[in-house]
């Protein structure tokens, strides 16, 4: 009897030698793209979360969005570009004149691209988080999952049929462009955030820090208006005054909320109801917010400490948070970009993660109390407040501190000779390396 040699084994039937093969391929690809496979294990999660909430109408959406849809829709078509509907931009009128043509309902159309931008803003925290920890891929798959399960987030897009994710996605976008070194790309995307939202203006200090320190050039500015320009340019073609597609809807916003607070947890919830509705306290307060911002920016200028992405973040992030905290006219969902630069924040300083993890609870608390009726709300938003104040104090704290242990230059110098023990050390230290040279024969007369 003759047997078969290993390699006849290969044949026949199940043919189990190509089996594991095939196996072991398979198992390679899996390990080369195992974090995608977790991504979009957690996509598909955060799809079912969204479609529970799919149905339920708010009531923004029953008295403002459903009868802006209806409006733009009966004007027909590219028609609707030049429409004065509502207080929408230009930008938000194109996404919703597309959606007009879908065989869809104005609720459903309205969440779906607010989620998908949900999508678009966990990747680029993932990404960002990924970036600044130099190539962390756990990091950033675990912060690309945190914002997809965020409450603010998908209570903000699948439940209320909001479009916050939109513009905090382009400025997150834009964010990650700067730590990226392309200060152009930056600047492009940020003109698209503000043309879909104001709210993108906390982003702006910021953004006149990079440039003060360096990380911004005069050429990637330009970049802002002329993006901004072209974005209105549509609506202009359509019929639409110029100064109306740049700036109408922002005017309109501006005199339309005369109260202090809509129900942000900010610092004018620690006034009576009598102040609430005060037009000169507001533009006064206004004034004092800008006050505040160029106090922060001139120190973040003026500071010498040592620029790099960790630093970039902390600017970022605390302008996010502190702005709406300060200014007037205020709604409760203004802290959603805050949140977003607060998860980033969580992964890059996570001994620092309660910080972030108040700020963004406050936030929450605040919408939750206006989405799902405010009156049974055990916790007052003037507690909520001063939660988040007391956070955004202990943020401005670390910051300060974090930035003085990078200081460079001369004051930097001067910190480490504050003290009689470091001077003693530092003149032992030199005059121990003056008695070597002249051993050594490496002292010279310079004359």
């Amino acid at each position: 009897m003759v047997c078969p040699r290993r390699r006849d084994l290969r044949w026949t039937g199940d043919g189990m030698p190509e089996f594991q093969k095939a196996l072991n391929k398979a198992v390679r690809f899996y390990k080369r793209y195992e974090y995608l496979f977790f991504a979009a294990a957690f996509l598909a999660l955060a799809v079912v979360l969204r479609m529970c909430w799919l149905d339920f109408r708010s009531g923004d959406y029953n008295s403002f969005l459903s009868k802006w849809f209806d409006e733009i829709k009966e004007a027909g078509g590219l028609k609707g570009f030049a429409s004065t509907v509502g207080d929408y931009t230009p930008m938000y009128k194109y996404i919703i004149t597309f959606l007009t043509y879908l065989p869809m309902n104005s609720l459903y159309s309205y969440k779906m691209v607010s989620c998908i931008f949900d999508v678009v803003l966990a990747v680029f925290a993932g990404l960002t988080v990924r970036h600044i920890l130099g190539g962390n891929n756990l990091a950033g798959l675990m912060a690309y999952a945190v914002v997809l399960f965020l409450p603010v987030v998908f209570l903000n897009s699948a439940v209320w049929a909001q479009c916050d994710s939109i513009y905090t996605g382009f400025c997150l976008m834009s964010f990650y462009f700067l730590l990226k070194g392309k200060g152009r790309g930056s600047m492009t995307l940020y003109a698209i955030a503000f043309s879909f939202k104001l709210q993108a203006i906390f982003y702006a200090p910021a953004v006149v820090v990079f440039f003060l320190k360096g990380r911004l050039k005069f050429t990637d500015l330009l970049f802002f208006p002329l993006t901004y320009v072209l974005c209105a340019l549509p609506a202009t073609f359509a019929g639409m005054n110029f100064l109306d597609a740049l700036f109408g809807a922002y005017s309109v916003q501006l005199e339309e909320y005369p109260r202090l607070t809509l129900n942000a947890p900010n610092l004018y919830q620690m006034l009576s109801d009598s102040y609430n509705e005060n037009e000169q306290l507001g533009d006064m307060m206004l004034v004092f917010s800008v006050g505040v911002c160029a106090i922060f920016c001139t120190y973040f200028y003026k500071a010498r400490y040592r620029q790099d992405d960790r630093t970039a973040l902390l600017t970022a992030y605390l302008f996010s948070i502190l702005m709406p905290f300060i200014l007037p006219h205020m709604h409760e969902r203004y802290f959603y970009m805050a949140d977003i630069f607060a998860v980033v924040f969580t992964f890059v300083y996570p001994r620092k993660a309660y910080i972030s993890g108040v700020t963004a609870y406050c936030s929450m608390r605040a919408v939750v109390k206006f989405l799902f009726d405010g009156g049974a709300t055990k916790v007052s938003l003037m507690q909520v407040a001063f939660l988040m104040g007391a956070a955004i104090v202990a943020l401005c704290i670390f910051v300060f501190r974090e930035l003085n242990a990078r200081k460079t230059g001369p004051e930097s110098a001067a910190e480490e000779l504050s003290s009689p023990e470091q001077v003693k050390r530092r003149l032992a230290e030199s005059s121990g390396t003056l008695q070597d040279s002249i051993v050594t024969g490496e002292v010279h007369d310079k004359d």
